[in-house]
């Protein structure tokens, strides 16, 4: 952008046309994305009413201009999101050309492209056009009453003209004030500045206009006084409003209205506090331009900055309750200082752009420069407002959906929020009956009791959505009398499903002690029936599962992780809790009294059908160590049968990371897979995630083979296994099934990328079909040597067949409260099937273990299985040294499963005491 095509009308309307597609582009783009909050929720129940009634029944903190103007556009495009929020799209984009317009018509044209840019590609702009309120038209509004103003007061073409400028700007004025209640200030700032232009224009030397020019506003001005009449009396109500919002001091409002105008708070920091100052250099910089181009042109625009956010700053002395959207008028004068700061040097006294020759090169760099850093960071923070999720709205819609997809007969909806009317059931269209829980604020214990059990009678399962607060009594309640899972987060919405007692219910005596001071006495089991010792269910139902303690003695904190495993040990599902959803820490557990925690578990609908487990373990959630029991970590508490889902579930609905739907066979359609993780390592185990459907019963137990090919070498992965452990010609039409099956590399695999292939293989291994390639899978290996490093201290020692250690490093504490540290130096003999973990043991004069580290070679960056032959390893143990004294060091491995030590032998080949290779005494300060 050059100074001279900005100077000339037609090229800078031609190089606006980019700018306006720009903010169009930007204002669409995800239009729709996120859902309706409550705002916006008020805006379409308000617009659906009926016109009179709309306007009877408005509150004080209202004005009706938008909700009328949105009451006729439903009735052309419907509620659908986009069609609600595209009324709010069009007034920002034209706010654009109307900045532009502004500045030309001041006397700039090159600043009001500028500060059409950054308009264009400002956050703040981009979200209120994306928002079905009434904020955007307010700019809209609010600048062509600005620009109409101005030409009103400059014409002298006749009468015809300024008659036509004076209505236009009556009209717009009016609308303004029409929108919100903070439109008055608008007609304040113009009420300051005539006086002021006609002082100036009548004492400038040769600039003597005649009063009467000034008095075109005063007409127009009573004219918009006198539409705004009939609601003047309604709308003086506010002053007795309370308010929505904390109070704010405000003495923090212009910075926080400077900093919203500009960069936006989806602006990162640091950047958001630098570029907030550098916005406001330039803003004085450019009101002291405009000054000096057409003192008036400046002072309107200063004065349409400064005096809504002074009147602001009182309005908000005397209620606290504001928001920088309220004065969304000041955002496009404020840039356009902005924009005479970086284009008004470009003019001459005369306001053309001057001659290249007269204009220095130097000055169109920094300008281009400078315009290129701001809106790259604007562009900075539009990513991050469409893509950051905590400056999203509360997602009402998900919500919605997440109910409509797993709901089933008997449940019920209770909503402890907000009015659901506004949003939630703008989105909600399922079956289940919907409660408002607002009248149950602040009641007592007993009439909570008697209305909840009156919302909840004869249900099955309870939805209970929580917003804008923290878990209260209603909360309490549903973790009291049922069976919580986990709740899903929706951007501020807290969606738990809670299960209600049922019919079939299993007990089992347990009697296992958790430590010191609390016993699992019996547990209880609850599905939608029974199989014997089994508790049987379908595959998207919820179990519920009761656990009863006995308390001895105080407890630490402990959070419960239950679980539900197959025959082979696969843990299919793990929900980590506090007990009784977060009420009941076990650190609160009473001695001396018995204590009971409830929980569910929602089955997925696409697992697969067998015998499963359910068991419970218990941990440090700081550490993450689990409480060890005679029954091992996990506790089996109840075998479950599991069913196939009653009916097939939508696809959709599926958290399928990659979707397919490719039939393999002509009954077996793959939806989708995953691959974890998502860059495999040799020597660690990956898994593969497959969802099938059948769409008829399949004709066979089918079996699949599973490859990983670079080109056309060997494979590095390559197994034949069944495709479920359900057999899959017991597979009902329409059932999903998701399976996972194990992904072992070989140990010498080299990086690169991977070809995934699948074949459907018959019991015998047969292909049934063609193989699959699901697509390229990234392959590290991690860094190997095969030299010892120098300066080690040689060894000569052997674990077991397979390993040997070669050399150590040792580091001694300086001085009390250091760390030792040892560094080990292995070498692979041969390929070890086994993952081995190491330990070291500083073992003192009683033979007692004084510190120790048990770990994985090289903290599992390099297990065991993954060594080559003749492969040198470097393993770092750091030990927190004990107190002063003599001690021997002791290394070796083990295998983690059984406990089981790898036989230590010296370099003769003679056996070791206690499979523990002796590396050296030391004494400790």
């Amino acid at each position: 952008m050059t100074a001279p095509l900005a100077g000339r009308a037609p090229a800078s309307r031609l190089l606006l046309v980019p700018f306006l597609l720009l903010s169009f582009a930007l204002r669409a783009y995800h239009l729709d994305f996120q859902s309706f909050w409550s705002d916006e929720g008020i805006s379409l129940l308000r617009a659906s009413e009926p016109l009179g009634e709309m306007l009877r029944t408005m509150p004080v903190e209202h004005a009706p201009g938008y909700f009328v103007l949105l009451h006729f556009w439903l009735r052309l495009t419907g509620e659908s999101d986009f069609a609600v929020r595209f009324l709010s799209l069009s007034p920002s984009v034209l706010a654009v050309v109307l900045a532009y317009r502004l500045a030309a018509d001041l006397g700039n044209r090159r600043a009001g492209l500028i500060a059409a840019l950054l308009l264009a590609t400002n956050t703040f702009q981009v979200w209120y056009a994306q928002e079905a309120r009434m904020y955007s038209w307010l700019l809209a509004t609010s600048l062509g009453s600005v620009w109409l103003l101005w030409l009103m007061l400059r014409t002298t073409a006749g009468r015809l003209r300024p008659a036509v400028y004076g209505l236009g700007y009556t009209s717009l004025t009016a609308a303004t004030i029409y929108l919100h209640h903070y439109g008055f200030l608008v007609p304040l700032t113009h009420a300051v500045f005539v006086p002021v232009w006609l002082w100036h224009n009548r004492t400038a030397a040769k600039r003597r206009v005649p009063l009467h020019r000034g008095m075109r506003w005063v007409i127009a001005a009573a004219a918009t006084g006198l539409l705004y009449l009939p609601w003047l009396p309604h709308s003086l109500g506010i002053f007795g409003f309370p308010g929505w919002r904390a109070p704010l001091d405000p003495r923090q409002l212009p910075w926080r209205y400077l900093t919203a105008y500009t960069v936006g708070d989806p602006m990162p920091a640091p950047w958001h506090a630098w570029l907030s100052g550098l916005y406001l250099v330039l803003a004085l910089v450019g009101a002291a331009g405009w000054g000096r181009r057409q003192r008036t042109a400046g002072l309107l625009l200063v004065l349409s900055v400064l005096v809504p956010l002074a009147a602001a700053i009182v309005l908000a002395v005397r209620q606290p309750d504001s928001h920088e959207r309220y004065t969304i008028m000041i955002s496009a004068p404020l840039l356009l200082l902005v924009g005479g700061a970086v284009g008004v040097q470009g003019l001459d006294r005369s306001g053309q752009a001057p001659t290249r020759k007269r204009r220095p090169a130097i000055h169109n760099v920094s300008v281009a420069l400078l315009l290129a850093g701001l809106v790259g960071a604007n562009g900075l923070a539009l990513q991050r407002l469409y893509t950051d999720s905590r400056l999203h709205k509360p997602d009402f819609r998900g919500a919605a959906r997440r109910v409509e997809a797993l709901e089933a007969p008997g449940d019920v909806v209770l909503v402890d929020g907000p009015d659901p009317q506004k949003v939630f059931l703008h989105y909600y269209h399922g079956r289940a009956p919907v409660h408002d829980l607002r009248s149950l604020q602040g009641v007592s214990t007993d009439d909570l009791d008697a209305a909840l059990t009156a919302a909840t009678a004869g249900a099955q399962r309870v939805w209970g959505l929580r917003y804008f607060h923290e878990p209260g009594p209603v909360q309490r309640w549903l973790a009291l009398h049922g069976w919580p899972t986990t709740a899903s987060a929706h951007n501020g919405i807290a969606l738990t499903l809670y299960g209600l007692p049922g019919d079939h219910v299993i007990e089992r005596p347990v009697g296992i002690a958790f430590g010191p001071g609390v016993t699992l006495t019996k547990t209880e089991v609850g599905g939608s029936g029974s199989d014997g010792d089994a508790i049987a269910l379908h595959a998207g139902d919820l179990l519920r599962v009761t656990s009863r303690w006995d308390v001895t003695g105080p407890l630490p904190g402990r959070k419960f992780s239950l679980r539900l495993q197959d025959a082979a040990g696969r843990v299919w599902l793990a929900e980590d809790y506090i007990p009784q959803d977060g009420f009941a820490p076990t650190e609160y557990w009473p001695p001396g009294e018995p204590a009971l925690d409830q929980r569910g578990l929602l089955l997925p609908p696409d697992l697969p059908s067998g015998r499963y487990l359910v068991t419970l373990r218990l941990y440090d959630p700081a550490t993450g160590t689990a409480v060890e029991t005679v029954a091992g970590q996990d506790v089996p508490l109840m075998p479950v049968d599991l069913l196939p889902a009653v009916g097939s579930p939508d696809p959709a609905t599926l958290l399928i990371a990659t979707r397919l739907n490719r039939a393999l066979s002509d009954d077996l359609t793959l939806l989708g897979f995953e691959v974890t993780p998502r860059r495999l390592r040799p020597g660690h185990e990956g898994s593969l995630t497959l969802w099938w459907r059948a769409d008829r019963q399949p004709a066979q137990p089918y079996r699949l083979r599973i490859e990983l090919l670079k080109r056309q070498e060997e494979a590095i992965a390559k197994q034949v296994v069944p495709l479920s452990l359900a057999p899959t010609d017991a597979w009902q039409p329409g059932q999903i099934v998701r399976e996972r099956y194990p992904l072992v590399l070989d140990p010498a695999a080299t990086s690169g990328a991977y070809a995934l292939s699948l074949t459907l293989a018959d019991l015998a291994g047969q292909p049934v079909g063609t193989p699959l390639t699901l697509g390229n899978v990234p392959v590290q290996a991690r860094a190997r040597s095969y030299r010892l490093p120098r300066g080690s201290r040689p060894l000569d020692a052997h674990l077991g067949e397979a390993i040997a250690l070669r050399g150590y490093n040792l580091r001694l504490p300086q001085e009390s409260g250091d760390d030792l540290v040892l560094t080990l130096y292995w070498q692979a003999q041969q390929h070890a099937p086994t993952g081995y973990k190491v330990f070291v043991h500083l073992v003192d004069d009683a033979g007692q273990i004084a510190a120790q580290s048990d770990a994985f070679p090289d903290k599992g960056e390099a297990p065991t299985e993954s060594w080559l032959p003749n492969e040198v390893v470097v393993d770092r143990h750091t030990l927190r040294a004990p107190g002063s004294g003599h001690y021997r060091l002791l290394v070796g491995m083990y295998d983690p499963i059984s406990g089981q030590r790898l036989p230590a032998r010296d370099q003769a080949h003679g056996p070791l005491p206690e499979s523990a290779i002796p590396l050296e005494e030391v004494a400790l300060p």
